[in-house]
């Protein structure tokens, strides 16, 4: 099983949960950078973890930060994602200028496309600029983690040939409106995650998420389609394997007595 969305240079033993992880039957992950600290500790982590699956770029909260540095990191360093990025319009002052976001984004979604890497996005209260972003360029493939929104809202980013990620917000009893994203979305496009340790769910909450919990998203989103969670388990591998390439289903090799 794969988790497609998570942090684990914001854990403080990324080694000890992948292992932890692995034992769940979790067996590979995506770990995400978003700032230049961020990504130069997933570098890290990669070079002590042969076979772990990073994505490096600069999230929207960081856009301040210099995207020529990020975008250097990324084309020198090959990562298997470009992301976490995107748009965050949330409060009456967002915490960075749309304008400032959207040099950003743009800047790391024309390099994804340069160097047909998929991009792992981050949306909120965004979703017009960023379908307007996207429709600028054409081609980009990629997934929509942690999605909220509603399923009509979710269309036309599946029009574009998007994913989308399930997190462990879809355990909660009150979101409605996710599960039923959850079980109306082709099954094509899912993926799950866990965004930990940053967002939580009924069986655990930030910031003790860890890749191991994406099981439970598992169990959560089979039970809402009615289907077996091996099924279902199997499939957004698959889709996972489409959207990044194989090489992240590649089990990250760790033991305990590592540093």
């Amino acid at each position: 099983m794969f988790d497609s969305h998570c942090h684990l240079t914001d854990l403080e033993d990324p080694q000890g949960a992948i292992i932890d992880a692995q034992k769940a039957g979790v067996g590979s992950m995506l770990t995400c950078g978003h700032s230049l600290a961020s990504n130069r500790a997933e570098l890290s982590l990669r070079d002590r973890v042969p076979g772990l699956s990073i994505a490096l770029g600069l999230h929207p909260w960081n856009a301040d930060e210099d995207v020529e540095v990020a975008l250097d990191l990324i084309e020198r360093h090959q990562p298997a994602v470009v992301g976490e990025i995107g748009l965050d319009l949330w409060g009456e002052v967002p915490i960075q200028p749309l304008a400032r976001q959207l040099y950003v984004l743009e800047a790391q979604l024309h390099l994804a496309r340069k160097l047909n890497l998929a991009v792992t996005l981050h949306s909120r209260k965004a979703i017009e600029p960023l379908l307007g972003a996207l429709r600028n360029h054409p081609g980009v493939r990629g997934a929509l983690h942690a999605w909220s929104g509603s399923y009509e809202q979710l269309r036309p980013f599946l029009d574009l040939g998007m994913y989308l990620g399930i997190g462990g917000a879809v355990t909660r009893s009150r979101a409605k409106r996710l599960q039923r994203v959850a079980a109306a979305a082709p099954l094509d496009r899912i993926l799950l995650e866990t965004d930990s340790p940053a967002i939580g769910m009924d069986i655990a909450e930030p910031p003790h998420v860890r890749p191991a919990h994406v099981t439970r998203v598992a169990e959560a989103v089979a039970k809402l389609r009615a289907m077996d969670v091996a099924e279902l388990e199997a499939r957004t591998d698959e889709n996972a394997a489409r959207l990044f390439g194989e090489r992240v289903l590649a089990r990250p090799r760790v033991t305990q007595g590592d540093p």
